[in-house]
């Protein structure tokens, strides 16, 4: 996969409100930009389970096989021992970029990976993976969540992401 770190929009306090009341007065007012180019680690938790995520920048014009279509797609790949291992290892070294609990009570947690080589080893090691295919190839969107066959097949029903959540910087 062609994945790249980003500069990301993430919402600031009053955003987080927003998205824990479903509030649909959204504005740029709502959100602020990151510093630097990361990729995220991205936890859902909904009645007591996990599922972990890693969001990346994904090539223009350039299809992709998703199993969830939608502002950023969802694609599975197959397990990554690197990758897990990062999980364990980093995400708790770096401080939590947000949480948030949604109307549906699920709780968004995303952890920015600030360091280089941490970014760099984790375009290293996805760099050979090729996603599955699944029912759906559609068009590219800027950002993609790349979820572990296992991690996927522990919610019966997919999770929605928050609109708002996290976007690409446009600059």
């Amino acid at each position: 996969m062609q994945l790249k770190p980003f500069t990301a929009v993430l919402p600031n306090a009053d955003g987080l409100t927003k998205l824990e009341t479903n509030d649909p007065a959204w504005s740029t007012e709502d959100e602020h930009v990151q510093t630097g180019n990361s990729y995220y680690w991205y936890e859902l938790t909904q009645n007591g389970i996990h599922q972990w995520r890693l969001i990346a920048r994904w090539p223009e014009n350039q299809t992709v096989s998703t199993i969830v279509p939608a502002d950023i797609n969802t694609v599975l790949y197959p397990k990554q021992p690197v990758i897990e291992m990062l999980i364990d290892d980093w995400v708790g070294h770096f401080p939590k970029a947000l949480e948030v609990t949604d109307p549906a009570g699920v709780t968004h947690r995303l952890w920015q990976i600030t360091d280089a080589d941490v970014n760099a080893d984790i375009t290293e090691a996805l760099t050979p993976v090729a996603p599955r295919k699944t029912w759906l190839t559609t068009t590219s969107t800027p950002l993609v969540m790349l979820v572990a066959d296992s991690e996927w097949a522990k919610f019966k029903t997919p999770v929605t992401v928050p609109t708002h959540l996290i976007q690409l910087a446009t600059n």
